[in-house]
Formats: C-alpha cells, structure tokens, sequence
C-alpha cells in the first residue's frame, strides 16, 4: 500500500516473466509479419496528430485474438499492482485502482528508433461512448535480445525489462519516461493503459 512518505520510483513496478517465453516468441512472429506504421504524437492544441521526423518508432494495434491473449496477463499484472499499492479498497476488500483497460498497442523499435520522452495523459482511448481517466500504464517486453532500447523514466533512470515483463506506474506527469536508442537488434514490446 502506498503511504505519505512513498517515493515515486517505488510506484514502478515490474511483475517478473508474467508472460510465458513461448507466448512473447508467437506474439513476435506474429507481430513482426504484419504491418507497422510510425508512431504518432497527439498535439492537444492543435487536436491532431503527429509523426516526428527523425528516430520515430513503429506500432500496430493487436488482432482480437491478441488482445484476449495478452488481456488474462495484463489483469494478473495490474491486480499484483493493486495489491501493493491500492491506498484503498471497497467494502469487500476489492482495490479500486484499475476497471478497465484500452486495446494493446505494439510497438517496434529497430536501430537508430526511440521513444521521445513523455508522460502518459492518453485521450484517443476515450471516443465519447467510453469514458474515463487512465491511472495506470502497462508496458509489456516480449523479447530481450536486443540491444539499447531501455525503458527510463525522468533522466537517468533505467528499467531494465526481461523477456515476458510487464512494467507498470501511474499515467501522469508524475512519470515522465522514453526509450532510449536501439543500437542492435530489434525490441518489441505492447502497452496498454487502465483506467
């Protein structure tokens, strides 16, 4: 449970090989044989989105059938987050952190490919029909046989995530966080956002 005095790196937190190698190894070859377009930055003054010109990297979003895959991981993920750091629970000792979760978006970072620091105020999962406000951010690493491409958050410090990792923290700019350069190999990875 998270208390007055909890600092914010402790309010990362990554549930260690929750994926299956054998799932990440089929999701890669999946993925990697569809197709993928650069990544897009939405600009809330303009209402529009964007592609940086240089170093951008590629997603796609997941078939239904990924999607329900991934969904069971992503649920045992964020109820081990709850766990440890739910303020509060309902009557029944439910937490209260996470309802719901968006589509999973993957993303592909091939060498000379980053992630531009940001944080997380996500709208284009809300279409007007759905509403809500995003609390908790899931990063999902597939394989490890890559090199740079790290997860960091603020300036200087690094998550190193392993094969079937899923990463987790609050969706605010509380939490700043990019990716570094891929220098060799290519790193595949899925997030999605809770709310």
């Amino acid at each position: 449970m998270n208390k007055p005095d909890t600092k914010l790196h402790e309010c990362i937190y990554v549930a260690e090989k929750i994926i299956p190698a054998d799932i990440c190894d089929v999701i890669v070859k999946d993925i990697e044989s569809r197709e993928w377009i650069p990544h897009t930055w939405y600009n809330v003054h303009k209402d529009s989105f964007h592609s940086e010109k240089t170093k951008e990297l590629d997603i796609q979003g997941a078939t239904p059938e990924l999607q329900k895959q991934l969904g069971k991981f992503i649920i045992e993920a964020g109820r081990k987050y709850e766990k440890n750091y739910a303020f509060f629970t309902f009557g029944d000792g439910s937490p209260n952190v996470m309802n719901n979760f968006c589509h999973v978006r993957f993303n592909r970072y091939s060498p000379g490919q980053i992630m531009r620091q940001h944080f997380d105020h996500i709208h284009s999962i809300f279409d007007g029909t759905q509403k809500g406000v995003p609390v908790l951010s899931f990063i999902m690493n597939f394989n490890d046989d890559y090199e740079g491409a790290d997860l960091y958050f603020w300036k200087d410090n690094v998550i190193k995530l392993g094969k079937g990792d899923i990463v987790m923290f609050p969706s605010n700019f509380f939490f700043p966080h990019g990716v570094t350069e891929a220098t060799k190999g290519k790193r595949y990875s899925g997030v999605s956002w809770a709310w």
